[in-house]
């Protein structure tokens, strides 16, 4: 009983957090192999790119803009499944 019960707490702690985990990005940096410290240096890169770009372009523009910009700093495209 009592493992069912630690089961069901597991399960329901999981449930809860995996609205906090962040989103996948579809980027990846070859030179960050720590998954969280990866995660916070897309934050600040992104960041850095969007200040960089600024207001204008809008659309596919600044997609291809933003995409210039990380490829420059280290980021690769991830591969789609």
């Amino acid at each position: 009983m009592r493992l069912k019960t630690s089961l069901a707490c597991l399960f329901l702690a999981l449930t809860l957090l995996g609205g906090c985990l962040p989103k996948s990005k579809a980027w990846t940096h070859p030179r960050q192999p720590d998954p969280r410290k990866e995660d916070m240096l897309f934050v600040d890169d992104t960041k850095f790119c969007d200040d960089k770009i600024g207001a204008q372009p809008q659309g596919d523009a600044r997609e291809a803009a933003m995409a210039d910009c990380l490829k420059r700093l280290g980021w690769v495209p991830k591969e789609k499944d």
